[in-house]
């Protein structure tokens, strides 16, 4: 029931509030989830250590590829991304309507591509992946590679083509949701919160002062902390993901129109002439450093693929933690009696998966209504013993 409305909070020493349900966690999981509640009438307390829309989803390509990734072994992943592709439209034309902001949604569509025959065969048993999957996707050779992608290298022999992934700007998308949630009578947003714990079941306390809520939804990525004394073993089930990436300048000379990726590297082409070159793949734990090494392959293999690259300037280069579960599928719904809810362990999908599994989660937590894929990707799967079994 929607009570009186009150103002967001930010950085403030007194916050004592009772609100619907508390959301920890302000990356593109927070704040999705935080607006689907507050849409559906609930009052929301969205706490965040640092500032709302600055983790991992910002360091993000912004990718909606849940078809070029497909893997027989993920069907889960698969049925459900795609779902979540279906969903982005709507969310996006809601979320532009409502902040009068662009998040710069692209459907060109993805190409996946090989720089020589060993990547050939090995997209060739991908294709034959996706094909047993029923996927529209579609096989090119070299030379139709060339038209899709003029600028590719002369040698390419071949790749896929998936229509139906699309892309669109990451951190306009998380500014559009900041902007949401500091509008909204019913959200309270509290950011630079250093000092986050949960107390109690329903009880969040924020340095000095306490959050009591109906729930506790826990959407804090690749980062378990607060979810340890709650379901420790659970919590070793989430690992961080190093994945380091560079933006290049191609403003003056556009090279891409589409998304092309290879077994080894991708490069997403921006409205605002950057291109976004990533990402690799470490299991180093919350190690922020920029290496030579991480850097000097992604640029190899993205030269390889794209010679025209050489000659862009460089204008930034990060470092995120996607956060990864042992069988890569995310963590959604309630853990034990605790009131505390997951969304977490979306790994390499944070913003395709983020905007559905916000709606399926409100949909259940505002009005009981709970679909199968809360059953499939609850945490119960990773029963104590479970999670015994996978750690070891």
């Amino acid at each position: 029931m929607l009570l009186a409305a009150f103002p967001p909070v930010i950085c403030q020493s007194n916050i004592d509030m009772t609100v619907d349900f508390c959301v920890i966690g302000g990356g593109i999981a927070g704040l999705t989830i935080a607006r689907a509640l507050a849409r559906g009438g609930a009052r929301v307390a969205l706490v965040e250590r640092g500032e709302a829309g600055t983790g991992a989803g910002f360091v993000a390509a912004g990718m909606l590829a849940p078809l070029v990734e497909a893997r027989l072994e993920e069907r889960d992943v698969v049925g459900f991304g795609y779902e979540a592709l279906r969903y982005y439209r709507t969310f996006i034309d809601e979320l532009e309507g409502e902040t009068g902001r662009g998040v710069g949604y692209r459907d060109e569509g993805t190409l996946i591509v090989a720089t020589d025959r060993d990547q050939a065969g090995l997209l060739r048993h991908h294709f034959e992946e996706q094909q047993q999957l029923g996927l529209p996707v579609q096989w090119m050779n070299g030379y139709e590679c060339r038209v899709q992608e003029p600028c590719l290298a002369p040698g390419i022999p071949g790749g896929i083509f998936s229509p139906e992934d699309r892309q669109l700007d990451n951190r306009a998308l998380l500014a559009a949701l900041r902007t949401f949630c500091l509008r909204h009578p019913c959200v309270s947003l509290v950011e630079h919160a250093a000092d986050v714990r949960i107390e109690a079941p329903g009880e969040v306390r924020v340095g000095e002062s306490v959050i009591g809520a109906e729930r506790i939804v826990l959407a804090t990525g690749a980062h378990a902390d607060l979810l340890g004394p709650w379901a420790p073993r659970l919590a070793r089930t989430i690992r961080p993901v190093k994945g380091q990436i560079l933006r290049l300048d191609g403003s003056a000379m556009p090279l891409l129109s589409h998304v092309v990726r290879t077994p080894e590297v991708y490069l997403v082409p921006k409205a605002n002439g950057a291109l976004v070159v990533g990402a690799s793949s470490e299991d180093r734990g919350f190690d922020e450093s920029i290496t030579a090494g991480a850097l000097y392959e992604l640029l190899r293999a993205a030269w390889e693929c794209l010679p025209g690259i050489y000659e862009l300037p460089v204008l930034e280069t990060r470092a995120g933690f996607r956060p990864a579960t042992p069988d890569h599928a995310p963590l959604l719904g309630e853990v034990g009696a605790h009131r505390l809810v997951l969304a977490m362990g979306y790994y390499r999908h944070g913003i395709l998966f983020s905007p559905y599994a916000a709606s399926l989660l409100a949909a259940w937590m505002l009005g009981g209504e709970r679909s199968r894929w809360l059953d499939t990707f609850s945490p119960e799967r990773f029963h104590e013993t479970h999670a015994e079994r996978s750690l070891t």
